[in-house]
């Protein structure tokens, strides 16, 4: 468990909306195995909005639900790209300290 949140991951997080559920797991320093799902799952989403999950979802439907609509509705391509560095580098360092 990630019972006293890490410094980096909080700080790399401040980059994320602070509506996103991806941003309210790290701050609430869940489990990394949790917050490493959900990066996975808003990366999915961030890298092509048309695409559709294995449940048939479109990954647009997928980042509302995980309330990012409402960066969605300014987003430019550049945005889009810059989140998804953003939450690469973030699932990267959770699987990091998830292995340690």
């Amino acid at each position: 468990m990630n019972y006293k949140g890490n410094p980096v991951l909080i700080q790399m997080a401040g980059q994320l909306p602070q509506v996103s559920k991806l941003y309210r797991l790290v701050m609430t320093s869940v489990d990394y195995s949790t917050i490493s799902d959900q990066a996975k799952e808003d990366f999915f989403g961030f890298s092509d909005l048309d695409k559709e999950s294995k449940d048939g979802m479109t990954a647009l439907v997928l980042l509302k639900q995980n309330e990012h609509e409402s960066y969605l509705q300014d987003m430019e391509d550049e945005d889009r790209f810059r989140m998804c560095g953003i939450i690469q580098m973030l699932a990267d360092l959770v699987q990091e300290l998830d292995e340690d």
